[in-house]
């Protein structure tokens, strides 16, 4: 029998932390299904820490390895990056975009694919080009295909973000699903912390956490059902996990 797989698809190096941590890490420890990562560029755009730790023109290829330890850290069985630039994701053709998640749903057949809210949380355009172009290729699949939900990351305007609000968020009673698994805040911790070039924000949105703490990490992350082809499934109440509905 397969093994159900969930697919995460963002624009940079710890949007899948700061988004989703909770819940990589819950699926990926419990084994209750293989995680899988498509990053859509290596935040060269992003600073270098203060002070920094490289110069601008290594920052692709210290964000990129800081991206696959916090992936190990996760527990995500596969992670790919692309090669496009930081800041100009919302450039590129979206049938380009599109096309190339089609080749990745094919190859790994997820039921399950997440990716931002259209409103990207922070707003960042990269943010929105990836939840636009995800959003396309989800739904101008054949009925071959393997997925059955597409989710949107976003953060419940009664929680925020961290011990922060983000500029964009999304009332509780358009939150369809929330993974609650507190235990797992620690590795989230541990994950943030991998990013060591991005400590300036991790530390802005979870204070604390740079110094080796973990009690600002939200123990939950908030998603809404965008979209499934499940004729019979109908939400009841809040959903605490993925494949509800799913044989």
């Amino acid at each position: 029998m397969k093994k159900k797989s969930i697919l995460f698809i963002f624009a940079h190096p710890d949007d899948e932390t700061f988004a989703c941590g909770i819940s990589i890490s819950k699926y990926s420890e419990t084994k209750m299904a293989s995680t899988h990562l498509l990053c859509a560029t290596k935040g060269q755009a992003g600073k270098a820490g203060e002070p920094p730790l490289c110069t601008p023109e290594e920052l692709p290829r210290f964000r990129e390895q800081e991206l696959r330890d916090a992936c190990a850290i996760l527990g995500f069985d596969q992670v790919d990056v692309w090669e496009y630039q930081d800041k100009l994701l919302n450039t590129v053709p979206v049938d380009e975009l599109v096309t190339r998640i089609h080749q990745a749903i094919h190859q790994i057949q997820p039921e399950i694919v997440v990716t931002f809210a259209p409103h990207g949380i922070s707003g960042h355009p990269d943010h929105l080009a990836i939840s636009h172009a995800t959003t396309q290729a989800v739904l101008s699949l054949g009925p071959e295909t393997s997925v059955r939900k597409l989710y949107y990351a976003t953060r419940s305007s009664d929680e925020g973000f961290g011990t922060m609000k983000p500029p964009f968020t999304d009332p509780i009673e358009s939150i369809t699903t929330i993974i609650h698994a507190p235990e797992y805040m620690p590795k989230v911790a541990d994950a943030l912390r991998a990013h060591k070039t991005q400590h300036l924000s991790v530390e802005r949105v979870f204070p604390g956490v740079t110094k080796g703490e973990h009690d600002s990490v939200p123990p939950n992350n908030h998603y809404i059902l965008a979209w499934h082809c499940l004729p019979k499934y109908t939400l009841q109440g809040k959903e605490a996990d993925f494949f509800d509905g799913l044989v």
